[in-house]
């Protein structure tokens, strides 16, 4: 693995920076920045602090990934997306799901291992390829509600579609404990 240690006078490793290792910090951070811009898209009279401070959250969430900040990341984009955007968007409210799922599973993926573990560029394109597939679900249920609000009251086609689609995301969870590359 290549990359940067530093060590200690005894030798004892302090940290270690790794190219996928930023990747998968920047993924933490990113999202959270990517959210709040469509927030301040969809809805430009907001005020920008509760942005900063959960761009903020992010950076604290990426250093210190198995804290509970990113709990507090993710509840607070949420409560903010609600408060802040005063009509039902449904493709901005799935960019900002979207950046939301690769926040928490890039977090997810940070907070594994002990302290200090590097991850590998196999370990980040797996994790891409895992957060990519649930992505897929997660815009066909976008696309089934988009098309049930154009339609008025849904038929039952459209519900069993929808459920369908909700039934997807457990099995895709479920492959992602498999150890495929």
């Amino acid at each position: 693995m290549t990359g940067f240690a530093l060590e200690d006078r005894d030798g004892t490793q302090l940290l270690t920076i790794t190219v996928p290792g930023i990747v998968v910090r920047l993924s933490a951070v990113a999202p959270i920045a990517i959210a709040v811009g469509a927030l301040h898209r969809v809805a430009p009279d907001a005020l920008w602090w509760p942005s900063v401070l959960l761009v903020l959250l992010a950076v604290l969430s990426a250093e210190l990934p198995d804290s509970g900040a990113g709990l507090v990341t993710l509840g607070g984009l949420a409560a903010w997306w609600l408060i802040a955007v005063p009509e039902p968007e449904v493709w901005w409210g799935l960019l900002v799901a979207c950046c939301a799922l690769v926040f928490h599973a890039a977090l997810a993926h940070a907070a594994a291992g002990p302290s200090g573990c590097a991850p590998t560029w196999l370990a980040v394109l797996r994790l891409a390829r895992r957060c990519g597939g649930v992505l897929v679900a997660t815009t066909g249920l976008a696309a089934v509600v988009e098309a049930a609000a154009e339609w008025g009251e849904p038929p039952m086609l459209v519900v069993g579609l929808t459920l369908a689609l909700v039934g997807v995301l457990p099995w895709l969870a479920g492959l992602t404990g498999t150890n495929r590359a």
